[in-house]
């Protein structure tokens, strides 16, 4: 289901895609930061694109944002914002945090910081 949706958003030219141009950046962040090829991929393309901020939850995709200076947020933080700004209603946002909870893997504290917060702005 989520191929279809990003296909869909892809010919309704509301994602973009980019050409990475630099390889060797690809590898040198693998290896220094122990990234997977996706992570280590969007943290050189948000470079090379000179990115404003990267959406990305691995502990060391983290690392290695903060040692390049790339500004960055993760799933919890994108649902917080979004309630902050009433995108989402709370009881919603308390239901989408349960499922990253449940599928994510989020430390105890920052799923229980990130409830209190939402519960906050009901």
């Amino acid at each position: 289901m989520d191929a279809v949706i990003i296909q869909k958003a892809l010919d309704e030219s509301r994602i973009k895609v980019f050409a990475l141009r630099n390889r060797r950046l690809v590898a040198k962040l693998q290896t220094d930061f122990s990234l997977g090829k996706g992570e280590a991929e969007a943290i050189a393309l948000a470079l090379d694109e000179k990115a404003q901020v990267v959406g990305i939850d691995d502990k060391n995709g983290i690392d290695a944002c903060t040692v390049v200076g790339i500004a960055f947020t993760t799933a919890v933080g994108i649902l917080i914002r979004s309630r902050e700004k009433g995108l989402l209603e709370g009881s919603d946002a308390i239901a989408k945090l349960a499922l990253l909870a449940k599928h994510g893997r989020y430390k105890h504290t920052i799923i229980e910081d990130a409830r209190l917060k939402l519960e906050a702005k009901r």
